[in-house]
């Protein structure tokens, strides 16, 4: 509708102009010239004002076309600078993690850190995958370690550059452990979900807190590493055994780093030779 009423505009001024000229040889015609010169000025400024936004538009629609192709540059730039931060990030702290492992585990001998890769998403399964195999030294029966050099688990198979490790809180783990305090030797087992003392009888004192530490016997595992702590006993005169409670002294859950201890041969027998 404005093109049209534009067009209309712009049609008459040119006749206008076409009678101009036709006048201009005619006595009086520069009375009626300059007359239809002012009639035609306001409609030629008119002309001019509306199509001036029109040019602006198409000016300010390719300025904001280059901005927007600025804007994406950009984000695209700020995306991989926040990448390469978080992965760097990332790299800081499993080497801050390794590190602090291979402080805390002083001198248990030789052994080598290992990132977690998987976990076994079964319910009552707690089996993780670590990133390091028998090119490493890693044999299955040795000691996994985590924060603070806490027993977490146990290597359970392993290929070249692969392992999996059983934690502790495995419905099908029992390691021999002992109480710090009053040396009682019992079996710690997982049930999927947690920790437990078996095979302690229910007339025996056991305080809540003491620490539960690797036993000697049986030969599976060095003894006097860290597992947990006792929170809860529940010993009643009618029961042979006592029910105790075991609380983690890590959190399994958050295992990123480990340490396993590649030097431990399990199965020592009475002649100090490693069962096969």
């Amino acid at each position: 509708m404005t093109g049209a009423r534009n067009l209309v505009w712009l049609s008459g001024a040119f006749l206008a102009a076409l009678l101009l000229l036709a006048l201009s040889p005619i006595p009086l015609a520069d009375d009626v010239e300059s007359r239809a010169a002012g009639l035609v000025a306001p409609v030629a400024s008119a002309l001019r004002a509306t199509t001036r936004p029109i040019s602006d538009v198409l000016l300010n629609a390719g300025q904001l076309g280059e901005l927007s192709r600025e804007n994406v540059s950009l984000r695209q730039e700020l995306a991989r600078a926040q990448a390469e931060l978080a992965a760097s990030r990332e790299q800081h702290t499993a080497s801050e993690e390794a590190a602090a492992l291979q402080q805390a585990a002083g001198q248990l001998g030789t052994r080598v850190t290992a990132p977690v890769l998987l976990r076994d998403p079964a319910t009552g399964r707690q089996i993780l995958l670590i990133g390091r195999g028998t090119a490493d030294g890693v044999r299955p029966g040795q000691p996994v370690l985590g924060p603070s050099a806490t027993l977490v688990g146990i290597v359970t198979g392993a290929d070249e550059h692969r392992a999996r490790v059983r934690l502790l809180h495995d419905s099908d783990s029992a390691v021999a452990g002992v109480l710090q305090s009053s040396r009682v030797q019992a079996s710690l087992a997982g049930d999927g979900e947690g920790l437990r003392l078996d095979l302690v009888a229910s007339t025996v004192p056991i305080l809540s807190g003491d620490l539960v530490l690797t036993s000697a016997l049986g030969g599976r595992l060095p003894p006097g590493l860290l597992i947990g702590r006792v929170a809860d006993v529940d010993a009643r005169s009618e029961d042979l055994f006592a029910r105790i409670r075991v609380e983690p002294l890590v959190d399994y859950d958050r295992l990123e780093q480990l340490l396993v201890l590649t030097d431990f041969r399990p199965g020592l027998t009475l002649t100090g030779e490693a069962t096969r």
